[in-house]
């Protein structure tokens, strides 16, 4: 395929067929000088001839000519490399501002978390061993729902209560401990008996579930500690059902992984949620936490003994930058040893109130700020921003992952909880104008722009 010109430069083929015809065209003479100098004349022509046109294939070999999106070479298109997405961000965010400022009970202990986000503060040791009283009964709905699922609105089986298993009601009461009424022959499902135990306390139907889902108490108590290092409470023994015997142990920082494990539970989220149910014999019974609809609190369980004071494992949803967030949390060894543990109830309300306000957004990217380029080489083709602010939920502190995804067909910023497990913002980047960019460039990048913390 004949190659086209330089432009600017004259078609060599053309020349050279050119001069062909005209050495054609005249005469050759046999003899004489004239004709020795013609033929050096043309033959001198056509070596220039020929070395122009080398010089024009090298001129046109070595400059190539610049295209939309590639470049031309001989008169063949190549294509340039796809540019490089590069990130002029720092890829570690810290949220803003000093240590949050939570209201820690007067004495015990206490612990709260963001799920999925990680600690939030504690006061006291998350390892130390102590007395949970009825807290164990969370552990007791369940192993009885990991042997027995119900899904949301279900009932489960009937239980029929056996003469023994009515005894449990006098036994609770010698005891002293929570109860309600329970009678032989008396029909009650699944659920029934559970909100019997988790609002009520009832000792009596968290040994009557022991019994019917493993044939003893003894055999359950096995359960619910082979449960237990299955969630990974190294520091928790359950020497019963109830958590009446003070040698039922655990730790703040094994309870918070149960309540972990409790939020993917539906059934047993809303039935801790009731403020009261009905049950067979028993008529009504009230839910004990007392906490319910304050602040968010929405669960989990109370508890009250002698060796373990007043204590609340408790859950609590709140609203933060248009996002709700679960708070889950424990307080141990509050004064007061039976009844209703008003000492728990207090200090939770007021560790949630304070877990809330410290919790609030920072803005990582503003628009118009410079977070990435595309390059091509060294050349810098565009800066690119964010289309709206990417911000992100959390409290001072807290630390974030900001990386590049998408490539650069369709780039976008993304933010991840440093060692958390929550879900991460992402925002789509555009090309920013150069007044933008500059603008930008003069006010801080996401690198140093403080958060706004409300």
């Amino acid at each position: 395929m004949p190659t086209p010109p330089a432009p600017g430069f004259p078609d060599v083929q053309e020349l050279l067929e050119r001069a062909r015809r005209e050495l054609h065209r005249i005469r050759r003479p046999a003899h004489g000088f004239w004709g020795s100098r013609l033929n050096l004349l043309l033959g001198l022509t056509l070596a220039g001839l020929g070395m122009l046109g080398a010089a024009v294939w090298a001129l046109a070999s070595s400059a190539p000519q610049r295209t939309l999106g590639g470049t031309v070479v001989a008169g063949v298109a190549r294509p340039s490399a796809p540019p490089k997405l590069v990130q002029s961000v720092a890829d570690d965010f810290v949220f803003p501002g000093g240590s949050p400022r939570l209201d820690w009970p007067s004495s015990g202990s206490a612990a709260v978390e963001v799920e999925g986000w990680g600690l939030l503060g504690n006061d006291g040791s998350l390892t130390s061993r102590s007395a949970i009283a009825s807290i164990s009964k969370t552990m007791t709905a369940y192993q009885v729902l990991k042997d027995h699922p119900l899904a949301p609105g279900q009932q489960g089986p009937t239980i029929t209560v056996s003469s023994s298993m009515a005894d449990l009601y006098g036994e609770a009461e010698d005891e002293d401990e929570s109860a309600i009424p329970l009678q032989a022959g008396e029909q009650i499902t699944e659920y029934q008996a559970l909100e019997g135990m988790l609002l009520a306390s009832a000792g009596d139907v968290a040994n009557l579930l022991a019994i019917w889902d493993r044939g003893s108490v003894a055999a359950f108590a096995g359960a619910m500690n082979a449960q237990a290092k299955t969630l990974g409470m190294t520091g928790t023994d359950y020497t019963d059902p109830t958590g009446l015997a003070s040698s039922t142990v655990s730790t703040m920082a094994d309870q918070l992984k149960l309540a972990e494990a409790v939020q993917q539970v539906p059934v047993l989220t809303s039935i801790v949620d009731e403020s009261s149910a009905e049950v067979p014999v028993a008529g009504e019974v009230s839910n004990v936490n007392h906490d319910l609809g304050h602040h968010g609190i929405d669960g989990i369980k109370t508890g009250t003994t002698a060796a373990a004071g007043s204590c609340l494992l408790f859950s609590a949803h709140v609203q933060v930058g248009g996002q709700t967030l679960t708070l889950l949390g424990i307080v141990l060894g509050m004064p007061g040893s039976s009844g209703t543990p008003w000492s728990a109830l207090d200090a939770a309300d007021a560790l949630v109130a304070s877990a809330e306000a410290a919790l609030g957004t920072a803005t990582v990217a503003a628009p118009g700020t410079a977070v990435a380029a595309l390059e091509r080489g060294r050349e810098k083709i565009a800066e690119l921003g964010v289309t709206s602010a990417l911000t992100v939920v959390g409290w001072p502190g807290l630390h974030y992952h900001v990386a590049l995804s998408g490539g650069s067909a369709a780039p976008r910023l993304t933010v991840t909880r440093t060692g958390g497990s929550s879900a991460a913002p992402a925002e789509r980047l555009r090309e920013l104008p150069r007044a933008e960019a500059a603008r930008g460039k003069s006010s801080g990048s996401a690198k140093s722009t403080p958060a706004a913390v409300p």
